[in-house]
């Protein structure tokens, strides 16, 4: 009884500090599948991976304690689970648990190398060429082709799988003395292929970061890596045009072409790369647009939409089945701002179960919010408001803008005056990119000049809205032109 009272005590104790905190191993064991438990029990029991119970013991314990709190034992609760009526030595349980986190982690390494059968085949390819088992080799390369021949992405993998393959066959012909038609021309055009296709992927990366964090890189070798690809025939691989493409209508100020031409490379070549590699591209392109609106450019509003609508159809704006709380408002917002408000009513209903669940309410609330107030519901869209609390920093920032709108729109200006005062000072206070510091201390300082502005001044509001169209970056750039040309 006494027993049971301290365990009871000591996993109250922990209870509220350790939701925050875990270790390595329970948050592995606590995300299991039913299947992965399955293997991994039968991996522990099995001697070839060095069949202990207290390893077993300890699996069993993580297991049962997830099905009862969402948080993680304690070190001395989990070494009592383990060890009963034992004295505590931190030492053994922890080097029990690093253990145990091997043999998971070799679990994990088989699972996934199963489910790539051109690696695991160009794998058993090598070990058959060291071991020099000649039938076998031959006999795998073959396989390793014909693998590779059935998949004919043209994604960065595929190449990479191609230059390991060229490279066994090369050195399997060096070992063998065997000089003639070695693979070195094969081995240097593959090669060029996927640096150029690397090459261009970070640089899409470090110009998107660039522009919302006003950060400048050095580019290295990518001016005349373009040149070399606009003067050759590396155009013809799908893979590399995408990606050039891409790095043009970011890097240039005359996008559009180059926009169109990476969305007919983006349709014609879907089915050469997996949707883990189309994520990129489409979120690239849809970042692309939302800053050209966001500069005035309404034309790449439709494409945006259109764009994640496509992601959304083929399940690639999806991680594990989810949407993220942020696509979700961005895909609400595209919408709004082309008036789809029965397409996007519909989509908040029925793709509500694709968040994640932590996530669900306040995102529901708050972009019925926003659907209400395109309706001109702005009493409602305050309720649903009120009930979506946002804890991300830059959502949090969009909430305040919205709630702004409501306030100007209900014509309760005083309140409007306060939060203005408040929103500055958070914006300012806050860490926040350049590129969303600039856009909400622009929408505030817009609104209180509005506000300021007599009714009946027409020239002094036509000056204000030039200003407004002309200001680089400004996300509510249409309601506030609404407002101050009324």
């Amino acid at each position: 009884m006494i027993y049971n009272n301290i365990w009871h005590t000591l996993v109250n104790h922990y209870a509220t500090n350790m939701k925050k905190k875990s270790y390595k191993i329970y948050e592995i064991a606590a995300s299991l599948s039913t299947k992965e438990v399955r293997q991994i029990r039968k991996m522990l029991r099995s001697p070839f991976f060095g069949e202990r119970e207290d390893r077993q013991r300890l699996f069993e314990i993580l297991l049962k304690w997830r099905s009862k709190f969402d948080f993680a034992p304690s070190i001395p609760i989990l070494f009592e689970k383990t060890f009963p009526k034992q004295a505590f030595e931190a030492i053994r349980i922890r080097a029990l648990m690093s253990d145990l986190q091997e043999v998971v982690e070799e679990y994990l390494l088989i699972s996934n190398r199963r489910k790539d059968k051109i690696q695991s085949r160009l794998k058993l390819t090598a070990i058959y060429r060291k071991r020099e088992w000649e039938k076998n080799f031959q006999s795998s390369v073959k396989k390793s082709k014909d693998l590779i021949e059935l998949n004919p992405r043209n994604n960065l993998k595929h190449y990479k799988n191609v230059l390991e393959f060229q490279e066994e066959k090369m050195n399997h012909q060096l070992s063998s003395n065997r000089a003639e038609d070695l693979f070195f021309q094969e081995i240097s055009v593959t090669t060029d292929i996927i640096y150029l296709m690397q090459k261009l992927r970070t640089a899409l990366s470090l110009l998107t970061h660039q522009s919302v964090y006003k950060t400048d890189y050095d580019f290295g070798l990518l001016k005349h890596l373009i040149d070399e690809i606009e003067d050759s025939n590396f155009m013809d691989i799908p893979g590399i045009a995408l990606y050039y493409y891409c790095y043009k209508f970011l890097s240039q100020k005359k996008s559009l072409e180059y926009f169109q031409k990476f969305k007919h490379q983006l349709t014609t070549y879907r089915d050469s790369f997996n949707l883990e590699e189309l994520k990129g591209p489409y979120l690239v392109g849809i970042n692309f647009c939302i800053r050209k609106v966001n500069e005035g450019a309404f034309e790449y509003g439709q494409a945006s939409f259109d764009l994640y609508k496509e992601g959304l159809a083929q399940g690639i704006l999806l991680e594990n089945g989810r949407i993220s709380r942020f696509t979700f408002n961005n895909i609400v917002a595209a919408g709004l701002m082309l008036k789809e408000l029965d397409w996007i009513e519909n989509f908040i209903d029925t793709s509500a179960d694709l968040l994640e669940p932590t996530f669900s309410h306040p995102t529901i609330s708050f972009n019925k919010a926003r659907l209400e107030f395109s309706k001109k519901n702005y009493g409602q869209a305050l309720v649903h408001l009120q009930s979506a609390e946002q804890k991300d920093l830059v959502n949090n920032l969009i909430a305040k803008s919205l709630l702004l709108q409501i306030y100007f729109e209900l014509k309760e200006f005083e309140t409007l005056d306060s939060h203005l005062d408040s929103f500055r000072q958070f914006v300012r206070r806050r860490e926040v990119s350049d590129y969303h510091r600039t856009n909400f201390i622009n929408l505030i300082s817009y609104v209180q000049k509005i506000m300021a502005l007599p009714q009946y001044e027409k020239e002094e509001r036509k000056k204000l809205a030039k200003k407004i169209k002309e200001e680089s970056i400004l996300t509510l750039r249409s309601w506030l032109l609404e407002k101050v040309e009324k």
